[in-house]
This record gives C-alpha cells, sequence and structure tokens, in this order.
C-alpha cells in the first residue's frame, strides 16, 4: 500500500508499505478515502518534535471504510463509512473515568511518535485503528467524506475555542490567526455573537473567513476593528488560534476587562512574558484548549447534517496522495490554506 512519510527534515516522500494488521481484538482496519494535512503535521516536519522517528505515517485526521475488525470490536462493520478521533484514549484511566480525554494516560496521537507513542496515521491506503469503538465513529449516510473529516480534529477544536471564550449571544469575538482552525472557530461563533472580527495577514484566509460570515482585517488593523465594534471596550472574547506568541500578546490587549481568551493555537514556548499586571487589572480569564472530537462528534455531524455547519467550504485544494509532498509544500508555504488527500 502507498504511505505518506516523513523521511528526513522537511521531506515528505510517498513509499510503499506493508498492509497494517489487527494487532489485537479491539483493532480495526480502515481503508481511506480521505485524509487531510493539518498544521501540526507541520511540527515534525520542521524538526520541532522531539524524538520523532523518521519513516513514520503522517495523517490524524481521516474517513474511509472499515476494512477488518477485530472480535471485541462491538459497534463497528466491515463496510462501514467512519471518521477517526485524532488521539486515541483507554476509557479506563482517571482522566477518561472523569470525563478528560484528550488527557488520557494512555493516548497517543496517530501520525505522531516522540512526544507520544509511535502510531501510524492516517495518510495511507490503508491505517491499523486501535481501541476502534472508543475511536471511529459512524457517518451519517447525509454527511459527505469531505466534510466528515473536519470531525476527526480541527471542527472540534474550532468548537472548543467558541466554547472556552464563553462566546454568548451579541458578542463581539475575535478570531486572531484564519488558519483551518481559526476557520472552524469562526464557522461556529458566526450566528451566535453579534460580529466575529477575523484577523489574518494572507488575504485568501481573509476572504475564506469573510465568506463564513465574518469581518476580515490585517493584524495591523485589529485593534481599531474592535475599539469601532465595542465603543473602545474591547471584545468580550479573543480566540488565539495562530499559535504565535505575538498573537497571544495581542489577544490579552483586545479583550475587555472580565472579559476571556481561548488559546487553541499550538504553543511550546518554555517562557513567555505574560502580562500579569494587565491580567489582573482586567481580571482576564486565559484558556487552553485542544479539541475533543470524541466527546462532540454526535453533535457536530448532526449539525453538518442540518445544514448549521459546512466545514469543506474551507477546503482550498483536494490532491492525490501520490501528490502528498507537493502538497505539503504548498501547505507549508500557505499557498493552500486546507489540502485534502484522496487515495
Amino acid at each position: 500500500m502507498r504511505a505518506v512519510k516523513l523521511v528526513g527534515h522537511e521531506l515528505i516522500e510517498v513509499r510503499e508499505a506493508p498492509e497494517p494488521r489487527l494487532q489485537g481484538d479491539t483493532d480495526a482496519i480502515v481503508r481511506v478515502t480521505h485524509t487531510a494535512i493539518c498544521g501540526a503535521d507541520l511540527l515534525p516536519f520542521h524538526g520541532h518534535t522531539p524524538g520523532f522517528e523518521l519513516g513514520t505515517t503522517l495523517g490524524h485526521e481521516f474517513v474511509g471504510i472499515v476494512q477488518d475488525a477485530g472480535d471485541a470490536v462491538g459497534g463497528l462493520q466491515p463496510g462501514q463509512r467512519v471518521v477517526n478521533t485524532s488521539m486515541t484514549s483507554d476509557g479506563s484511566c482517571s482522566h477518561c473515568r472523569a470525563g478528560r480525554v484528550t488527557q488520557c494516560a494512555s493516548r497517543a496521537l496517530f501520525g505522531y511518535s516522540g512526544v507520544y507513542p509511535r502510531l501510524d496515521g492516517g495518510q495511507a491506503d490503508l491505517v491499523r485503528v486501535p481501541r476502534a469503538d472508543r475511536c471511529l465513529w459512524p457517518i451519517p449516510d447525509d454527511v459527505s467524506d469531505e466534510d466528515a473529516v473536519f470531525v476527526a480534529d480541527i471542527l472540534p477544536t474550532g468548537f472548543v475555542a467558541v466554547q472556552r471564550a464563553a462566546v454568548g449571544a451579541g458578542d463581539v469575538a475575535v478570531v486572531l490567526g484564519c488558519g483551518p482552525v481559526g476557520l472552524m472557530a469562526v464557522m461556529c461563533a458566526v450566528g451566535t455573537a453579534r460580529r466575529v472580527i477575523a484577523v489574518d495577514g494572507i488575504g485568501a484566509r481573509r476572504r475564506l473567513a469573510m465568506e463564513l460570515g465574518a469581518s476580515a482585517v490585517e493584524p495591523a488593523a485589529a485593534a481599531a476593528a474592535v475599539h469601532d465594534s465595542t465603543g473602545g471596550l474591547g471584545a468580550d472574547a479573543v480566540i488565539e488560534a495562530s499559535g504565535a506568541a505575538a498573537a497571544l500578546t495581542a489577544a490579552l490587549d483586545l479583550v475587555r476587562p472580565q472579559g476571556v481568551v481561548s488559546v487553541v493555537g499550538a504553543h511550546f514556548e518554555p517562557a513567555f512574558p505574560l502580562n500579569n499586571g494587565l491580567m489582573f487589572e482586567k481580571e482576564i480569564t486565559l484558556a487552553f484548549a485542544i479539541g475533543n472530537p470524541g466527546r462532540d462528534r454526535e453533535r457536530l455531524l448532526a449539525m453538518i447534517q442540518e445544514g448549521a455547519l459546512r466545514p469543506s467550504r474551507v477546503i482550498t485544494d483536494t490532491v492525490a496522495l501520490d501528490e502528498a509532498a507537493a502538497a505539503y509544500r504548498a501547505f507549508d508555504a500557505r499557498e493552500a490554506t486546507k489540502v485534502v488527500l484522496t487515495t
């Protein structure tokens, strides 16, 4: 079978690999139809993931068809169309029992190694899915593969960003960074907030945000846009979806007193010059979160069915799996906003 592998620093190759086999009675084998490239895939691509093993098959967002399943997999049948959750969980550790499944003591992320136990991902013709009853969910017949692939990771991430920001009816919400996760946050906030201000330096991303119903401005114009929209009060909620230190600093300035800054951009700075005086004076709530697809997938799939969400609108490039190396280069250069690979 074909598999997209990171084989060197910023070097992607599509290689022949052995077909995965069931390793336990809770495993399933999925024949992948659609799989997406995520910003998190660029972290090992650029060498920012400690201990990452070259040769790992990438990809933690995929949909496909169940080809085989172990004897203990009760909720899935061969031939069923499914979407994965980006991260595994065992359901039995203290975190899982308390509902904190994204902090599972034995979690693994598809397409990653080093920081998590190695688990080959879904940018391949076939993928082995451990704990399949927890990691896979059936896709309703009236939800397309292109929409469903977002439920694996970034749509739940944008959804939880809005939840953690406590965006309410009539609020002004700001989304800093209009990459795929930021655009999911825009989509989830529009219709609740009275105004969503999307901030990004790339014109194509701003245009996508506007198509989703947001006002869109360049970073240099963000402060003025918030001032004009709130009479100088500040935004009720700011979602930081870029992962840039400068954006997190800006978020603290843009939010109103007693507002919320919700961070879903990936931050790995060992030190950050947090303005404690400003946070104390303004009584700012600062929250970090990652998506929880296992908890939110049913609700999000239902919203897609009802037409309340259509995440496939942000797909800019649909590319054959064989062209993955070029797709990664375009995504890394921000020439493509969201890339879906098809088998």
